[in-house]
């Protein structure tokens, strides 16, 4: 969300924004501006995230967050005294009124940066403060149904913690590529009733860049069905990815659950298409992705395999592609299917993450 400068204590001071791949970061003086260790621990006000469902929502985007391979990582602890700006701790809090800026959360940084016999930099406190007033109302479950772009109307707590604390890395919005440091509540992992929030692969090389990647192995491949569609000012808008003819035009739609849905024909050729990323580590040459169409909106291999796909997801891009497919002639007609993808579907990357691996769009045939 929109984001705030702190106060800098600064004899020379020099600030930029400067873009590697597609996120961006700060630097003063020339120099990344980041934490002095890799870890950084969050003091969650007991007022605005009392202990149980508020507070267990923020420890979940802290957990989701730190769901990368870089070294860095957030941890949650109480507040025991108030909540302030500039009082020398890293703060969350709810909150409404000018300090909001007009934006349903936001990340207020203080940094170091002078100059004297070498360049000073490095950053002192991060407070991240959400919108407790109209007209954002939140959700801190991973419900489907409750969320914005689905059949709900709230938003979920944990996207929007995901983004906020990219700012206490001082990454910078993306508005040129799918992005959490876009608009985050479209940025999300879907399959089946669950809906999950994550870092995503332009973040995370973010993090990867600024702070190295972690010792141990940490290898993470995944399938969404949203992708970027077009910037919003300094944020990356998304949409839902789509079902094509095989000339890749529109097909007709439809609407099952609050989702868009496309028609198609027993034996129709369709391009289905999804957002393919690497959250991981490593370089990955030789990923499988099966394709499946299943009776409801969970993918698994389970499901009735259509087809399938060996992918090269490298790092620091994001794939939004096509599979040419046909639509089993002995389905139903009249009925609504969900087709979608599982990578690595033979299980041979050792994940860190496994949730992630499936996704869906639904059809109906007719």
């Amino acid at each position: 969300m929109r984001k705030m400068l702190g106060f800098l204590s600064a004899l020379i001071v020099l600030t930029l924004t400067t873009p590697v791949f597609a996120y961006g970061y700060k630097t003063c003086l020339g120099e990344k501006i980041k934490w002095n260790s890799n870890s950084k621990t969050l003091r969650a006000s007991s007022t605005s995230f009392p202990s149980g469902y508020w507070r267990d929502g923020l420890q979940d985007g802290i957990d989701k967050f730190n769901l990368n391979p870089s070294k860095f990582r957030y941890a949650l602890t109480t507040d025991s005294g108030g909540v302030g700006r500039n009082n020398g701790q890293s703060e969350a809090w709810g909150d409404s009124g000018s300090i909001m800026q007009g934006a349903p959360a936001i990340a207020y940084s203080n940094w170091t940066c002078y100059w004297f016999f070498g360049d000073h930099v490095h950053m002192d406190e991060v407070d991240v403060i959400f919108e407790y007033g109209a007209p954002w109302q939140w959700t801190a479950n991973s419900t489907k149904s409750s969320l914005i772009r689905y059949t709900g109307s709230l938003r979920p707590l944990q996207t929007t913690a995901a983004h906020e604390f990219g700012h206490g890395l001082k990454l910078n919005h993306v508005n040129y590529e799918y992005n959490i440091m876009g608009t985050d509540f479209e940025h999300i992992h879907v399959n089946g009733s669950t809906a999950r929030a994550y870092m995503g692969e332009d973040a995370a090389d973010g993090a990867v860049f600024l702070y190295g990647t972690r010792s141990e192995s940490w290898e993470d491949v995944g399938v969404v069905h949203w992708k970027y569609s077009g910037p919003s000012g300094e944020y990356s808008d998304h949409t839902k990815t789509k079902v094509y003819n095989s000339a890749g035009g529109n097909l007709p739609t439809f609407t099952v659950n609050g989702e868009t849905g496309y028609r198609v024909s027993p034996g129709q050729t369709v391009k289905l298409e999804l957002t393919y990323e690497n959250n991981g580590k490593s370089y990955q040459g030789n990923v499988k992705v099966g394709y499946f169409v299943s009776t409801n909106d969970y993918i698994s291999t389970w499901d009735r395999r259509i087809g399938g796909s060996t992918f090269t997801l490298g790092r620091n891009d994001v794939y939004t592609t096509t599979k040419t497919l046909t639509i089993p002639a002995d389905l139903d007609t009249n009925r609504n299917y969900w087709i979608g993808a599982v990578v690595d579907e033979t299980g041979s990357i050792s994940e860190a993450v496994e949730w992630n691996n499936a996704t869906y769009v639904p059809i109906r045939v007719q």
